[in-house]
Parts: C-alpha cells; structure tokens; sequence
C-alpha cells in the first residue's frame, strides 16, 4: 500500500524547515512535497521513503499528521498525458482528491500522485487504460 503523508501546520517562518530537519535528522528522504495555505494555516503533503517511520517522528514532534492511500502512476513526459488518463477516470466517475506530479530520472515520463477515494475502482480503469503503476519499492526507493 502507498501512502503520502498530511502535515497540518501554523502558516509562520520556520515551519516548513522544523519538518525537513525532522525528517532529515531522521535520514527519511524527501520524494516530492506540495504545500498549500489558507490564511494562517497550510497542509504540506509529503511523499517520502519510508512513511511509517515518517509519520511516527512527525507525530513524536508534536505534530498533526496523517496517512493517506495514493495511487502513484506513471505517464508520458508530453501535452496531453495526463488529460488522456484523467478523462478515463472522470468518464468511469472516480473523482480526485489530490494530485501531484514529478518528473522521473529519464525526464521521458513523470510520477502523478493521486489520492481516490474509491481506490479498488482507480486501479481498476488505470490498468485497463494500460497505466503503469508504481509499486512501493519503485515508489520509495
């Protein structure tokens, strides 16, 4: 199972670098992060290599934090790959949560991040559409 981790925080100076330290202190590897704000509160989604361990330090630090199911999948690094992969889940009615994205080592293909809440149905459409999807250790390692 894969997951990505929420941390929900005060939007002050510092912040953002208590959480990098913690993970760093704690030799956990940063994969891809988003940050999103509203007023004086933000959530910073983590997807790190080991998200357990993650999540128990974060939590040790006084922290809110939360795990949540991702689907990572794999597409073409050119217009018009991810739109060919959303409108098969938007025509099979599975709705997206969140969703982020990076580019992979070869720079051909990238890494989109989904959180579906009807996952079984999302892996479902993605392999009958052809999708490569991630697994943990292509994911974390």
């Amino acid at each position: 199972m894969l997951y990505h981790l929420s941390v929900f925080l005060v939007n002050s100076p510092g912040k953002l670098e208590k959480i990098t330290k913690i993970l760093a202190d704690n030799n956990i590897n940063l994969r891809a992060m988003s940050l999103a704000s509203s007023g004086d509160f933000g959530v910073m989604k983590l997807l790190v290599n080991d998200p357990d361990k993650a999540f128990e330090v974060l939590k040790q630090s006084q922290l809110t934090v939360t795990k949540r199911h991702i689907i990572a999948v794999v597409v073409d690094n050119q217009p018009g790959s991810f739109n060919k992969l959303l409108n098969q889940l938007a025509k099979k009615g599975i709705n997206i949560e969140d969703c982020y994205g990076f580019l992979l080592s070869n720079a051909k293909t990238a890494a989109i991040i989904l959180e579906i809440e009807n996952q079984p149905d999302a892996q479902k459409v993605l392999s009958e559409i052809g999708c490569k999807i991630l697994t943990e250790d292509q994911l974390y390692n």
